[in-house]
Protein backbone atom coordinates (compact mmCIF):
# COMPACT_ATOMS: atom_id res chain seq x y z
CA UNK A 1 0.00 0.00 0.00
CA UNK A 2 3.02 2.28 0.83
CA UNK A 3 4.12 1.79 -2.51
CA UNK A 4 1.13 2.70 -4.39
CA UNK A 5 1.04 6.29 -2.24
CA UNK A 6 4.36 6.17 -3.74
CA UNK A 7 4.05 8.01 -7.33
CA UNK A 8 5.86 9.99 -9.74
CA UNK A 9 5.58 11.90 -12.66
CA UNK A 10 7.68 14.77 -12.02
CA UNK A 11 9.17 13.19 -15.35
CA UNK A 12 6.17 13.58 -17.36
CA UNK A 13 3.73 10.31 -16.96
CA UNK A 14 1.02 12.83 -15.90
CA UNK A 15 -2.51 11.73 -16.20
CA UNK A 16 -3.90 13.69 -19.50
CA UNK A 17 -7.18 12.03 -19.56
CA UNK A 18 -8.27 13.14 -15.93
CA UNK A 19 -7.32 17.26 -16.87
CA UNK A 20 -8.74 16.68 -20.33
CA UNK A 21 -12.29 15.85 -18.90
CA UNK A 22 -12.96 19.68 -18.91
CA UNK A 23 -11.54 22.26 -21.04
CA UNK A 24 -10.59 24.48 -18.53
CA UNK A 25 -8.49 22.99 -15.26
CA UNK A 26 -6.32 23.94 -12.40
CA UNK A 27 -3.40 22.11 -10.44
CA UNK A 28 -1.00 22.15 -7.62
CA UNK A 29 1.97 20.58 -7.64
CA UNK A 30 4.27 20.06 -4.39
CA UNK A 31 7.61 18.48 -4.30
CA UNK A 32 10.12 17.85 -1.89
CA UNK A 33 13.81 16.82 -3.55
CA UNK A 34 16.81 16.41 -2.26
CA UNK A 35 20.07 14.35 -2.62
CA UNK A 36 22.82 12.94 -0.49
CA UNK A 37 25.58 15.94 -1.81
CA UNK A 38 24.92 19.50 -2.90
CA UNK A 39 23.32 18.54 -6.51
CA UNK A 40 19.78 16.56 -7.76
CA UNK A 41 20.33 13.46 -9.73
CA UNK A 42 21.04 14.03 -13.43
CA UNK A 43 17.68 12.44 -14.61
CA UNK A 44 15.98 14.24 -11.30
CA UNK A 45 16.28 17.92 -13.13
CA UNK A 46 16.55 16.78 -16.68
CA UNK A 47 14.27 17.02 -19.06
CA UNK A 48 11.95 19.02 -16.80
CA UNK A 49 11.90 22.59 -18.42
CA UNK A 50 14.13 24.37 -16.05
CA UNK A 51 11.78 23.23 -13.27
CA UNK A 52 13.89 21.01 -10.92
CA UNK A 53 16.79 23.00 -10.10
CA UNK A 54 20.43 21.45 -9.93
CA UNK A 55 21.13 21.97 -6.68
CA UNK A 56 19.25 20.66 -3.63
CA UNK A 57 17.41 19.99 -0.78
CA UNK A 58 14.70 22.63 -2.75
CA UNK A 59 10.73 22.27 -1.75
CA UNK A 60 9.03 22.79 -4.61
CA UNK A 61 5.47 24.99 -5.43
CA UNK A 62 3.71 24.54 -9.05
CA UNK A 63 0.76 26.08 -9.81
CA UNK A 64 -1.29 25.81 -13.61
CA UNK A 65 -4.33 27.06 -14.98
CA UNK A 66 -5.63 27.27 -18.37
CA UNK A 67 -8.23 26.00 -21.23
CA UNK A 68 -7.40 23.03 -23.41
CA UNK A 69 -8.86 23.41 -27.11
CA UNK A 70 -11.91 21.89 -27.52
CA UNK A 71 -11.83 19.46 -30.27
CA UNK A 72 -15.57 19.73 -31.63
CA UNK A 73 -14.49 23.48 -32.90
CA UNK A 74 -13.14 24.16 -36.18
CA UNK A 75 -11.94 28.14 -34.75
CA UNK A 76 -11.02 27.95 -31.08
CA UNK A 77 -8.98 29.38 -28.70
CA UNK A 78 -6.28 28.09 -25.65
CA UNK A 79 -4.04 29.31 -22.91
CA UNK A 80 -1.94 28.09 -19.94
CA UNK A 81 -0.42 29.59 -17.66
CA UNK A 82 2.44 28.05 -14.66
CA UNK A 83 4.31 29.48 -11.89
CA UNK A 84 6.68 27.66 -10.28
CA UNK A 85 8.66 28.57 -7.03
CA UNK A 86 11.75 27.04 -5.51
CA UNK A 87 11.99 26.88 -1.63
CA UNK A 88 15.40 26.45 -0.24
CA UNK A 89 18.34 28.93 0.76
CA UNK A 90 18.13 30.76 -2.58
CA UNK A 91 14.57 30.82 -3.05
CA UNK A 92 13.30 31.48 -6.58
CA UNK A 93 9.97 32.37 -8.68
CA UNK A 94 9.49 30.96 -12.25
CA UNK A 95 7.06 31.97 -15.10
CA UNK A 96 7.80 28.57 -16.02
CA UNK A 97 5.02 28.44 -18.78
CA UNK A 98 2.54 31.26 -20.31
CA UNK A 99 1.25 31.61 -23.63
CA UNK A 100 -2.39 32.05 -25.61
CA UNK A 101 -3.27 30.89 -29.06
CA UNK A 102 -5.56 30.27 -31.70
CA UNK A 103 -6.41 27.37 -34.24
CA UNK A 104 -8.24 27.14 -37.06
CA UNK A 105 -9.10 23.45 -38.60
CA UNK A 106 -5.08 22.22 -38.40
CA UNK A 107 -3.45 25.08 -38.09
CA UNK A 108 -2.45 27.34 -34.80
CA UNK A 109 -0.94 29.97 -34.20
CA UNK A 110 0.44 30.70 -30.67
CA UNK A 111 2.45 33.72 -28.48
CA UNK A 112 4.17 33.19 -25.40
CA UNK A 113 6.68 30.15 -23.88
CA UNK A 114 5.08 26.76 -24.56
CA UNK A 115 6.60 23.61 -23.91
CA UNK A 116 7.66 21.81 -26.91
CA UNK A 117 10.09 19.41 -27.94
CA UNK A 118 11.93 19.26 -32.02
CA UNK A 119 13.42 16.50 -34.15
CA UNK A 120 11.48 13.23 -34.84
CA UNK A 121 11.49 10.30 -32.27
CA UNK A 122 9.75 9.05 -29.31
CA UNK A 123 8.32 11.76 -27.19
CA UNK A 124 7.46 9.73 -24.35
CA UNK A 125 10.74 7.92 -23.71
CA UNK A 126 13.80 9.61 -24.86
CA UNK A 127 16.46 10.46 -23.03
CA UNK A 128 16.07 14.05 -25.01
CA UNK A 129 16.08 14.92 -28.66
CA UNK A 130 19.42 16.31 -29.88
CA UNK A 131 18.14 20.19 -30.91
CA UNK A 132 15.28 21.24 -28.65
CA UNK A 133 15.06 18.65 -25.87
CA UNK A 134 12.85 20.29 -23.14
CA UNK A 135 15.49 20.45 -20.70
CA UNK A 136 15.30 24.25 -20.14
CA UNK A 137 12.49 26.77 -19.38
CA UNK A 138 10.24 27.55 -22.87
CA UNK A 139 11.79 30.37 -24.72
CA UNK A 140 8.79 33.48 -25.27
CA UNK A 141 8.00 33.26 -29.47
CA UNK A 142 5.65 33.98 -31.60
CA UNK A 143 5.03 30.63 -33.78
CA UNK A 144 2.57 29.62 -36.85
CA UNK A 145 2.48 26.12 -37.85
CA UNK A 146 0.14 22.84 -38.20
CA UNK A 147 -1.27 21.15 -34.81
CA UNK A 148 0.38 17.92 -36.47
CA UNK A 149 0.34 16.60 -39.80
CA UNK A 150 -2.47 18.22 -42.18
CA UNK A 151 -3.42 15.01 -44.69
CA UNK A 152 -2.96 15.42 -48.55
CA UNK A 153 -3.32 13.36 -51.40
CA UNK A 154 -6.02 10.82 -49.45
CA UNK A 155 -4.08 11.14 -46.21
CA UNK A 156 -1.25 9.31 -48.22
CA UNK A 157 1.33 12.32 -47.68
CA UNK A 158 1.41 14.09 -44.35
CA UNK A 159 2.92 17.65 -43.99
CA UNK A 160 3.90 18.77 -40.61
CA UNK A 161 5.66 22.53 -40.23
CA UNK A 162 6.15 25.32 -37.59
CA UNK A 163 7.91 28.86 -38.43
CA UNK A 164 9.22 30.88 -35.06
CA UNK A 165 10.55 33.72 -33.78
CA UNK A 166 12.00 34.08 -30.22
CA UNK A 167 14.11 36.04 -28.15
CA UNK A 168 16.67 34.87 -26.12
CA UNK A 169 17.24 35.93 -22.75
CA UNK A 170 20.03 38.28 -21.39
CA UNK A 171 22.05 36.18 -19.51
CA UNK A 172 25.12 35.31 -21.25
CA UNK A 173 27.84 37.49 -22.95
CA UNK A 174 25.39 38.68 -25.30
CA UNK A 175 22.23 40.85 -24.91
CA UNK A 176 18.91 41.06 -26.74
CA UNK A 177 20.07 38.46 -29.08
CA UNK A 178 16.50 36.54 -31.36
CA UNK A 179 16.15 33.28 -32.10
CA UNK A 180 15.30 31.82 -35.95
CA UNK A 181 13.15 28.90 -36.23
CA UNK A 182 11.30 26.67 -38.46
CA UNK A 183 10.62 23.08 -39.31
CA UNK A 184 9.06 20.61 -41.53
CA UNK A 185 8.50 16.85 -41.48
CA UNK A 186 6.64 14.44 -44.11
CA UNK A 187 4.62 11.58 -43.39
CA UNK A 188 4.68 8.85 -46.33
CA UNK A 189 1.46 6.56 -46.03
CA UNK A 190 -1.77 7.14 -44.58
CA UNK A 191 -2.21 7.27 -40.47
CA UNK A 192 -3.14 3.88 -40.13
CA UNK A 193 -1.20 2.06 -42.52
CA UNK A 194 1.06 -0.42 -41.41
CA UNK A 195 4.16 1.23 -42.33
CA UNK A 196 4.77 5.00 -42.71
CA UNK A 197 8.43 6.79 -43.68
CA UNK A 198 8.76 9.90 -42.05
CA UNK A 199 11.40 12.26 -43.45
CA UNK A 200 12.27 16.40 -41.98
CA UNK A 201 14.15 18.94 -40.89
CA UNK A 202 14.57 21.76 -38.62
CA UNK A 203 16.19 24.75 -38.30
CA UNK A 204 17.49 26.60 -35.57
CA UNK A 205 19.46 30.78 -35.55
CA UNK A 206 21.13 32.63 -32.70
CA UNK A 207 21.04 36.20 -34.52
CA UNK A 208 21.41 39.78 -33.52
CA UNK A 209 22.12 41.38 -30.02
CA UNK A 210 25.41 43.08 -28.21
CA UNK A 211 28.03 42.54 -26.38
CA UNK A 212 27.15 43.04 -22.83
CA UNK A 213 31.37 44.31 -22.54
CA UNK A 214 31.23 46.56 -25.57
CA UNK A 215 34.63 47.24 -26.63
CA UNK A 216 34.14 50.47 -28.73
CA UNK A 217 34.67 48.71 -32.08
CA UNK A 218 31.50 47.67 -34.58
CA UNK A 219 32.05 44.05 -33.18
CA UNK A 220 29.98 45.55 -30.28
CA UNK A 221 26.54 45.07 -32.35
CA UNK A 222 25.56 42.32 -34.40
CA UNK A 223 23.14 43.54 -37.04
CA UNK A 224 19.47 42.68 -37.07
CA UNK A 225 17.68 44.47 -39.95
CA UNK A 226 15.17 43.33 -42.50
CA UNK A 227 17.75 42.35 -44.96
CA UNK A 228 19.84 40.63 -42.09
CA UNK A 229 16.43 38.51 -41.24
CA UNK A 230 16.55 37.44 -45.16
CA UNK A 231 19.71 35.93 -45.14
CA UNK A 232 19.18 34.01 -41.90
CA UNK A 233 16.31 33.18 -42.76
CA UNK A 234 17.51 31.36 -46.07
CA UNK A 235 20.79 30.69 -44.55
CA UNK A 236 22.57 33.23 -47.09
CA UNK A 237 25.15 35.66 -47.54
CA UNK A 238 28.40 36.60 -45.81
CA UNK A 239 28.26 37.82 -41.81
CA UNK A 240 30.76 40.86 -41.13
CA UNK A 241 31.76 39.57 -37.92
CA UNK A 242 34.68 36.94 -36.93
CA UNK A 243 32.09 35.06 -34.59
CA UNK A 244 29.19 34.79 -36.98
CA UNK A 245 28.99 30.86 -38.09
CA UNK A 246 31.39 28.68 -40.19
CA UNK A 247 31.30 30.00 -43.63
CA UNK A 248 30.80 33.65 -42.48
CA UNK A 249 26.74 33.19 -42.46
CA UNK A 250 24.72 35.60 -40.05
CA UNK A 251 24.32 34.26 -37.37
CA UNK A 252 24.94 30.58 -35.33
CA UNK A 253 22.88 27.96 -37.09
CA UNK A 254 21.95 24.37 -35.41
CA UNK A 255 19.58 21.59 -36.80
CA UNK A 256 18.92 18.33 -37.90
CA UNK A 257 18.29 16.16 -40.42
CA UNK A 258 15.62 13.07 -39.28
CA UNK A 259 14.86 9.95 -40.56
CA UNK A 260 12.32 7.40 -39.33
CA UNK A 261 10.21 4.34 -40.14
CA UNK A 262 7.16 2.99 -38.53
CA UNK A 263 5.28 0.29 -37.91
CA UNK A 264 2.10 -0.68 -36.40
CA UNK A 265 -0.86 -2.66 -36.05
CA UNK A 266 -3.31 -3.41 -33.26
CA UNK A 267 -1.35 -4.38 -30.44
CA UNK A 268 1.76 -2.79 -30.97
CA UNK A 269 3.83 0.43 -32.69
CA UNK A 270 7.49 0.29 -33.52
CA UNK A 271 9.34 3.49 -34.48
CA UNK A 272 13.36 3.46 -35.96
CA UNK A 273 14.46 6.99 -36.03
CA UNK A 274 17.25 8.98 -36.64
CA UNK A 275 18.89 12.72 -36.21
CA UNK A 276 21.55 13.82 -38.09
CA UNK A 277 22.47 17.55 -36.57
CA UNK A 278 24.39 19.98 -38.25
CA UNK A 279 25.64 23.46 -37.63
CA UNK A 280 27.09 24.18 -41.33
CA UNK A 281 27.01 22.97 -44.51
CA UNK A 282 29.73 20.32 -43.90
CA UNK A 283 27.08 18.17 -43.50
CA UNK A 284 26.52 17.53 -46.91
CA UNK A 285 30.11 16.66 -47.37
CA UNK A 286 29.04 13.47 -45.08
CA UNK A 287 31.99 14.27 -42.95
CA UNK A 288 29.82 14.26 -39.58
CA UNK A 289 27.42 11.93 -40.78
CA UNK A 290 27.65 9.57 -38.43
CA UNK A 291 27.01 11.94 -35.84
CA UNK A 292 23.70 11.67 -34.76
CA UNK A 293 20.99 10.43 -32.22
CA UNK A 294 19.66 7.08 -33.50
CA UNK A 295 16.58 5.18 -31.43
CA UNK A 296 14.24 2.25 -31.71
CA UNK A 297 11.00 2.68 -29.29
CA UNK A 298 8.54 -0.41 -29.00
CA UNK A 299 4.91 0.98 -28.00
CA UNK A 300 2.28 -1.36 -26.66
CA UNK A 301 -1.53 -0.38 -26.94
CA UNK A 302 -2.48 -2.85 -23.73
CA UNK A 303 -2.37 -1.57 -20.14
CA UNK A 304 0.25 -3.97 -19.10
CA UNK A 305 3.70 -4.12 -16.83
CA UNK A 306 5.56 -2.93 -19.62
CA UNK A 307 3.94 -0.79 -22.27
CA UNK A 308 7.15 0.94 -23.74
CA UNK A 309 10.66 0.24 -24.26
CA UNK A 310 12.76 2.63 -25.90
CA UNK A 311 16.99 2.03 -26.79
CA UNK A 312 18.53 5.04 -28.04
CA UNK A 313 22.44 5.86 -28.77
CA UNK A 314 23.96 9.09 -29.18
CA UNK A 315 27.18 9.80 -31.21
CA UNK A 316 28.83 13.30 -30.94
CA UNK A 317 32.20 11.87 -31.39
CA UNK A 318 33.17 12.93 -35.20
CA UNK A 319 32.31 16.87 -35.35
CA UNK A 320 34.53 17.18 -38.36
CA UNK A 321 37.98 15.90 -36.51
CA UNK A 322 37.74 12.64 -38.90
CA UNK A 323 35.69 11.79 -41.97
CA UNK A 324 33.04 9.50 -42.10
CA UNK A 325 32.85 6.00 -43.63
CA UNK A 326 30.03 6.97 -45.94
CA UNK A 327 32.12 10.02 -46.97
CA UNK A 328 34.89 7.77 -47.69
CA UNK A 329 32.96 5.39 -49.42
CA UNK A 330 32.04 8.19 -51.57
CA UNK A 331 34.89 10.04 -51.96
CA UNK A 332 33.36 13.23 -50.56
CA UNK A 333 36.01 16.34 -49.59
CA UNK A 334 35.39 18.00 -46.79
CA UNK A 335 36.90 21.85 -47.43
CA UNK A 336 36.32 22.64 -43.67
CA UNK A 337 39.07 19.98 -42.42
CA UNK A 338 40.14 19.77 -39.96
CA UNK A 339 37.88 22.91 -38.28
CA UNK A 340 35.57 21.48 -35.18
CA UNK A 341 31.88 21.58 -35.25
CA UNK A 342 31.69 21.48 -31.73
CA UNK A 343 27.98 21.11 -30.94
CA UNK A 344 25.65 23.28 -29.04
CA UNK A 345 28.80 25.91 -28.42
CA UNK A 346 28.73 28.99 -30.13
CA UNK A 347 31.82 31.17 -31.34
CA UNK A 348 31.89 35.11 -29.40
CA UNK A 349 28.24 34.20 -27.32
CA UNK A 350 27.94 31.26 -24.75
CA UNK A 351 26.16 27.46 -25.89
CA UNK A 352 22.64 26.84 -27.04
CA UNK A 353 21.07 27.67 -23.51
CA UNK A 354 17.85 29.64 -22.41
CA UNK A 355 17.56 30.93 -18.59
CA UNK A 356 21.06 28.89 -17.51
CA UNK A 357 19.76 25.21 -18.69
CA UNK A 358 20.82 23.64 -22.30
CA UNK A 359 18.10 23.67 -25.03
CA UNK A 360 19.39 20.72 -26.50
CA UNK A 361 20.14 16.70 -25.38
CA UNK A 362 20.58 17.24 -21.57
CA UNK A 363 23.52 14.25 -22.44
CA UNK A 364 25.74 16.87 -23.80
CA UNK A 365 26.22 18.61 -19.80
CA UNK A 366 26.84 21.86 -19.25
CA UNK A 367 30.53 22.85 -18.07
CA UNK A 368 28.96 24.32 -15.10
CA UNK A 369 26.70 21.44 -13.95
CA UNK A 370 29.52 19.14 -13.92
CA UNK A 371 32.14 18.17 -11.95
CA UNK A 372 34.54 19.74 -13.75
CA UNK A 373 33.12 23.26 -13.54
CA UNK A 374 32.99 26.15 -15.73
CA UNK A 375 30.72 28.19 -17.56
CA UNK A 376 27.48 27.92 -20.28
CA UNK A 377 29.35 25.89 -22.61
CA UNK A 378 29.34 22.02 -23.22
CA UNK A 379 33.58 21.37 -23.23
CA UNK A 380 33.02 17.71 -23.24
CA UNK A 381 30.74 17.70 -25.85
CA UNK A 382 32.06 14.24 -27.82
CA UNK A 383 30.08 11.86 -26.64
CA UNK A 384 29.47 7.90 -26.98
CA UNK A 385 25.92 7.45 -24.40
CA UNK A 386 23.53 4.34 -24.70
CA UNK A 387 20.59 4.90 -23.10
CA UNK A 388 17.72 2.65 -22.15
CA UNK A 389 13.67 3.74 -21.02
CA UNK A 390 11.38 1.32 -20.22
CA UNK A 391 7.80 1.85 -18.77
CA UNK A 392 4.19 0.73 -18.01
CA UNK A 393 1.46 0.00 -15.23
CA UNK A 394 1.60 -2.23 -12.06
CA UNK A 395 -0.85 -4.02 -10.11
CA UNK A 396 -2.99 -1.37 -8.50
CA UNK A 397 -2.82 1.14 -11.64
CA UNK A 398 0.80 2.29 -10.53
CA UNK A 399 2.55 3.18 -13.14
CA UNK A 400 6.28 3.41 -13.73
CA UNK A 401 9.43 4.04 -15.96
CA UNK A 402 13.14 3.41 -15.42
CA UNK A 403 16.04 5.20 -17.20
CA UNK A 404 19.45 4.39 -17.54
CA UNK A 405 22.25 6.18 -18.83
CA UNK A 406 25.93 4.77 -19.45
CA UNK A 407 27.79 7.53 -21.60
CA UNK A 408 31.17 8.56 -22.30
CA UNK A 409 32.88 12.05 -22.32
CA UNK A 410 35.50 13.87 -23.87
CA UNK A 411 37.13 16.89 -26.12
CA UNK A 412 36.31 17.36 -29.76
CA UNK A 413 40.38 17.22 -30.87
CA UNK A 414 42.39 16.08 -33.15
CA UNK A 415 43.87 13.60 -33.62
CA UNK A 416 41.13 11.75 -31.36
CA UNK A 417 42.09 11.39 -28.05
CA UNK A 418 42.21 7.40 -26.55
CA UNK A 419 39.20 5.87 -24.85
CA UNK A 420 41.41 5.73 -21.96
CA UNK A 421 41.04 8.92 -21.13
CA UNK A 422 37.24 9.39 -21.20
CA UNK A 423 35.07 10.18 -18.30
CA UNK A 424 32.78 7.72 -17.73
CA UNK A 425 28.86 8.37 -16.19
CA UNK A 426 25.87 6.17 -15.50
CA UNK A 427 22.99 7.67 -14.22
CA UNK A 428 19.08 5.93 -13.19
CA UNK A 429 16.38 6.52 -12.21
CA UNK A 430 12.63 4.96 -11.39
CA UNK A 431 9.68 6.53 -10.82
CA UNK A 432 6.00 5.32 -9.69
CA UNK A 433 3.31 7.53 -9.94
CA UNK A 434 -0.60 6.44 -8.81
CA UNK A 435 -3.40 8.68 -9.50
CA UNK A 436 -5.59 7.91 -5.62
CA UNK A 437 -8.92 9.91 -7.39
CA UNK A 438 -9.93 12.38 -9.86
CA UNK A 439 -8.24 14.82 -8.29
CA UNK A 440 -4.66 13.39 -6.00
CA UNK A 441 -2.06 11.81 -7.41
CA UNK A 442 1.17 11.20 -5.72
CA UNK A 443 4.22 10.91 -7.26
CA UNK A 444 7.77 9.47 -6.24
CA UNK A 445 11.55 9.02 -7.99
CA UNK A 446 14.71 7.78 -6.67
CA UNK A 447 17.63 8.38 -8.92
CA UNK A 448 21.44 8.15 -8.84
CA UNK A 449 24.32 9.41 -10.28
CA UNK A 450 28.06 7.75 -10.49
CA UNK A 451 31.00 8.84 -12.52
CA UNK A 452 33.26 11.23 -13.56
CA UNK A 453 31.41 14.15 -15.27
CA UNK A 454 28.97 14.82 -12.63
CA UNK A 455 28.81 14.29 -8.92
CA UNK A 456 27.80 10.99 -7.53
CA UNK A 457 24.77 10.89 -5.90
CA UNK A 458 21.76 9.51 -4.22
CA UNK A 459 18.59 11.43 -4.70
CA UNK A 460 15.18 11.55 -5.58
CA UNK A 461 11.57 13.15 -5.27
CA UNK A 462 8.23 12.92 -3.54
CA UNK A 463 5.17 14.71 -5.06
CA UNK A 464 1.23 15.46 -4.43
CA UNK A 465 -0.57 17.21 -7.11
CA UNK A 466 -4.19 18.18 -6.92
CA UNK A 467 -6.39 19.35 -9.55
CA UNK A 468 -9.56 21.52 -8.60
CA UNK A 469 -12.76 21.22 -10.19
Amino acid sequence: MLLSLLLSSFIGITSPAIAKDTLRHTSVDIMAVGATNSTNPFWTRSLQYGTVPVENPTGIIRANTGKWYNPKKDFDWTYQIEATGWLAKDSKFLLSEAYIGLKKGAFEVWSGAKREVIGLGDTTMTAGFFIWSGNALPMPKVHVGTRNYVNILHDWIGINFQFAHGWFDNQGAIANSYLHQKSLYLRFGQPTSTWNAFLGFNHQVQWGGSRKDPKGSIYDVYPSDFNTFTKVLLGTGEGILPDDDENNKYGNHLGSLDLGLRYQNDQMEILLYRQNPYESDRIWSLNTIDDGLTGLSFKFKETKIIEGLSLEYLYTGNQGTHQSILGNLLNKQDNDYPNIVNYLNVRGRDGWIYSGRGLGTPILIMDKESQQGGGLSFAYNAVRSMYIGVRGTLPQQIHWMARLTSTSYDYPVIPVNSPSSYLKQFSASLSLQKQVNKRLGISFQIATDQGDRTKNTVGGMLGIKYRFP
